[in-house]
């Protein structure tokens, strides 16, 4: 049986697939990693991040884990096979597949991970949308991509939002705000809290996510969105702001959202 405490999603229970939302619970990293930390562009022991990485693959049954190098853009990888010799498929902040057996892994430290499952092709997509990815809706881009790859049609769509820091522990200032206004209209209607002397707000990124599925045309009762705040929940979860609050910004591990056709 598995150690590790992972999170699943409402309207995932389809047994041609594996998922989850990894927590920090499991694994055997250390210090600012403790303990299952999946990134190693952090400064964490890649050894120690290979063993996390390895326990996860084996948590969800034997799969191969594919990750990419992620830069907050919106460029979606086609994944057809596993990377020779190496975990990353390539620059870009999404993963799609109709591949069995490759499961494809959104990191996040504070992001929000989204994960989308067609079960009429199938096809699978994990996604790394931070506010940069949001602004360049790389969710609905996703959603394109795979309607063009596997003939995936939104309304088929099961989308799944993970753990992301809340709006009451995410300020961003108003030149933020202003890209997301120019995306969103008001947003005051609850993608926003009060605004300050400067101008900027707590920022509501998982649910601007899910407005933009709904709005590509998933159907709002296809969208699970998981309740659980990274920068409050230390215990459980990896967090950049936190890490940054407790004065040692960039030294901090990941979580992922992964998801995988079984073989």
């Amino acid at each position: 049986m598995s150690d590790l405490d992972l999170i699943t999603a409402v309207g995932f229970e389809d047994e041609r697939i594996v998922h989850a939302f990894t927590t920090r619970i499991g694994g055997v990293s250390e210090g600012p990693f403790e303990s299952l930390n999946l990134s190693w562009s952090r400064g964490d022991d890649k050894a120690r991040v290979e063993e996390n990485r390895d326990r996860l693959a084996h948590a969800l049954g034997g799969v191969d884990l594919i990750f990419a190098n992620q830069v907050h853009g919106d460029t979606v990888l086609k994944v057809e096979t596993k990377p020779a010799g190496v975990w990353s498929a390539g620059e870009g902040d999404a993963l799609i597949t109709d591949q069995r057996g490759l499961a494809l892994c959104a990191q996040t430290a504070d992001c929000t991970p989204i994960l989308l499952f067609d079960p009429e092709r199938p096809a699978i997509a994990a996604i790394h949308s931070g506010w940069r990815g949001t602004v360049q809706e790389i969710a609905r881009k996703t959603l394109v991509a795979m309607a063009e790859a596997y003939g995936t049609r939104a309304r088929d769509v099961r989308a799944a939002i993970g753990p992301s820091i809340s709006s009451q522990n995410y300020r961003v200032g108003p030149e933020v705000l202003e890209q997301f206004e120019a995306l969103f209209g008001d947003l005051e209607d609850g993608l926003i809290g009060p605004r300050d002397g400067q101008g900027g707000a707590g920022l509501d990124v998982a649910e601007a996510c899910r407005r933009q599925l709904i709005s590509a045309g998933v159907p709002q009762a296809h969208v699970s969105l998981v309740k659980a705040c990274t920068f409050a929940e230390e215990a459980r979860l990896f967090s950049s702001r936190r890490a940054a609050r407790d004065g040692h910004p960039g030294l901090f591990g990941g979580q992922v959202g992964v998801i995988g056709l079984r073989e």
